[in-house]
């Protein structure tokens, strides 16, 4: 326990004592002791969920998820969600959502992307009355171009 509350509080005590020290350190590893407990921090990335927005060729408009029946494919989808924060690869994850999108529903026009972010507020702001809420982060409008002779991606509107 004191090597968890050392490591909690970014502490090395026996860092300095040589070969002992290192098999503290060893011990502190092994067991899972040395974690910083950082799940904690504010530095953690939001929760993120994509949905979708669909409208068929009839003017009606679906929601889809993504989900799908394979854990495996559900955890590619959970993997781009944790990039999702990397500003430059945005745009390209929503068209390649959104292409996956056309494929499973045929008859789309368009295709919105939404992504929402599970926003916490500090603890003042919790005090304050401030609760935990989904707040939208990225909508994209992704259409149906007309059919070419060349393949093309859907087109993102701003």
């Amino acid at each position: 326990m004191l090597l968890a509350a050392c490591s909690a509080a970014h502490l090395q005590p026996f860092k300095e004592l040589g070969t002992p020290g290192r098999f503290v350190q060893a011990y502190s590893q092994l067991t899972g002791a040395s974690s910083r407990f950082s799940f904690f921090a504010p530095g953690v990335s939001p929760e993120l969920k994509v949905s979708f927005e669909v409208q068929k060729a009839s003017g009606e408009v679906i929601q889809d998820d993504f989900n799908s029946e394979s854990e495996e494919m559900n955890l590619r989808v959970h993997s781009m969600l944790i990039r999702f924060g990397l500003k430059d690869i945005q745009d390209l994850l929503a068209r390649s959502w959104g292409a996956a999108m056309f494929g499973r529903h045929p008859d789309a026009r368009a295709v919105t992307v939404i992504v929402n972010v599970f926003d916490l507020p500090s603890m003042e702001g919790y005090r304050a009355g401030e609760r935990p809420a989904w707040k939208e982060q990225y909508r994209a409008v992704l259409e149906r171009r007309v059919a070419s002779r060349s393949a093309s991606l859907p087109q993102v509107l701003p």
